[in-house]
């Protein structure tokens, strides 16, 4: 079901009815039938799979529960021997429950996202919102098993938050002690969550329609083609132009989510927190797909960073390298195999994977470096906390983010490594490059080029305005409601008709990119 179709808004808007009108006692009913109706028509058979990883999940905490709730009951009947037994005993069966659980759930969405790149098979479909729906059941059963809080009781209501239909195509990935809770509370209609609900909405469907959906058929007709010798003036160009459409593409999806969640008094998690304005390749990756990042946080890298294997080696580190070292190593380890982990969910090509160590090494150097450029900087006299330093810190992060966004993009290897080449070393006249005539042979009629760059650049002036005022600590929308009405309104009217103006120069709705992982 399409966000931009009559049948979305007017389920959207059956489904609200319903959860205000009918007797509050009902609202997480209401909100399971909407959520089943919704994944339903993405196909029935999508059901099965979503139902069995949440059942799987379910059943699996329920019993990690009850095994730690009987061993905290035997605690006070047995002496310190017999109890240490126990536990180990315990212990043990829950590392099969969690070995079982994560082979079914890791097993299935491995075999279906990879099953076709691995011999000639048949095309088998991916359901709808996969990987998503499994992350969020795993971080759920890890939860219990790590004793952070009980087991759900009621597999419907926690079959409600993993279902729920506005985050099934592309995320946050959202924990069960944060949203899960929430949708189990009453909430009564509230005016203000649906102004909030709705200025989020049209503010993502501006990213997404106003900029993204412009952009991608001309980043297309630049980097796909298989150019002999593209300028790298060009290549530069496209990869700069799939920095900005990725951003509005994925952050305007999330934004659309969290408004629909907003609509139903519901705060999910935020997926984004000005990327661009980041100081590190490190602190990128802490506001970009921040639910994606804190799952392998949480999961992947704590769990293998404090392995016994991982201490020996900071251990070894520290009586040859140093302390620096000791603690820095064992991290860059882990965070190269959680790259590695990220790249390959984006799908099993090789450009990813490379994307992906890239990334991973590029952190692993700065964070081994770091004493080395606070050196080099004390030296030179540089004041590392100047405004001027944090504007060249964020410039450098830019350059270094969107030199992975050719490995990312360009699915060619090989392309890759030539198109970035010729960015520094045959970067072309742009004089010559960027006429009429050369743009009309790579993109097309010029007159819909100077529209679209019209509407792209309002699109993103209106987001970098939004982003500086966020990143300096303002609360756009309560900032909003303190203005006149004529400004309030014009809030609201001036995104919703650049979006309705942008479907004359688009090719229609592209789908969201994040959707397909």
């Amino acid at each position: 079901m399409n966000f931009l179709s009559y049948t979305f808004l007017f389920f959207l808007l059956a489904s609200l009815l319903a959860y205000y009108v009918f007797p509050k006692k009902f609202q997480w009913t209401i909100l399971l039938i909407a959520n089943t109706v919704f994944y339903a028509f993405s196909g029935i058979g999508n059901l099965v799979f979503i139902v069995t990883s949440a059942a799987v999940t379910f059943i699996s905490a329920k019993k990690i529960f009850l095994l730690t709730q009987d061993l905290k009951s035997k605690k006070a009947e047995l002496d310190k021997e017999n109890f240490k037994k126990e536990k180990l005993v315990v212990q043990n069966k829950k590392r099969v429950i969690l070995c079982l659980m994560l082979l079914i759930n890791v097993g299935i969405l491995v075999y279906l996202k990879y099953i076709n790149f691995l011999g000639h098979f048949h095309k088998i479909f991916m359901p709808l919102g996969i990987s998503y729906y499994t992350f969020q059941t795993i971080a759920y059963f890890m939860d219990v098993y790590n004793s952070k809080y009980d087991a759900e009781s009621n597999f419907l209501k926690y079959f409600m938050f993993v279902s729920f239909f506005p985050q099934l195509i592309f995320g946050p990935i959202n924990r069960y002690d944060k949203l899960g809770k929430q949708m189990k509370e009453v909430h009564s209609f509230d005016f203000e969550n649906i102004k909030h609900g709705v200025m989020l909405i049209l503010y993502g469907g501006l990213k997404k329609y106003l900029i993204a959906d412009m952009l991608v058929g001309r980043i297309s007709s630049v980097l796909d083609p298989n150019f002999d010798n593209l300028p790298g003036c060009l290549a530069l160009l496209g990869v700069l132009m799939y920095a900005i459409y990725q951003y509005a593409d994925f952050s305007g999806g999330v934004h659309i989510v969290l408004g629909v969640a907003k609509l139903f008094g519901l705060d999910m998690a935020p997926n984004f927190r000005q990327p661009y304005f980041s100081t590190s390749l490190a602190n990128f990756w802490q506001r970009w797909h921040i639910s994606l990042g804190t799952w392998m946080r949480d999961y992947v890298f704590y769990p293998l960073a404090f392995t016994k294997k991982m201490q020996n080696i900071s251990k070894w580190c520290n009586s040859k390298l140093g302390k620096h070292f000791a603690k820095s190593i064992p991290a860059c380890i882990s965070n190269i195999i959680v790259f590695i982990i990220v790249g390959v969910w984006h799908g099993p090509e090789l450009h990813f994977l490379i994307w992906g160590l890239y990334n991973a090494l590029v952190i692993a150097f700065s964070e081994l470096l770091e004493p080395v450029f606070k050196k080099i900087n004390k030296l030179l006299h540089i004041n590392e906390n100047c405004r001027a330093m944090h504007i060249f810190r964020i410039i450098r992060t830019f350059i270094i983010v969107n030199i992975g966004w050719y490995f990312d993009r360009i699915v060619d290897v090989p392309k890759s490594f030539k198109y970035l080449k010729n960015t520094f070393f045959n970067f072309g006249k742009v004089t010559e490059i960027f006429t009429r005539d050369y743009f009309v042979e790579i993109f097309g009629h010029i007159t819909d080029i100077q529209s679209q760059i019209i509407l792209v650049f309002i699109g993103c002036a209106i987001t970098f305005v939004v982003s500086v005022l966020q990143e300096n600590k303002i609360d756009v929308y309560t900032a909003i409601q303190k203005k006149n009405i004529v400004f309030r309104w014009a809030c609201y009217y001036v995104p919703l008709i650049l979006i309705i103006l942008s479907f004359s120069f688009s090719a229609g709705d592209t789908g969201f990119m994040y959707a397909q992982y």
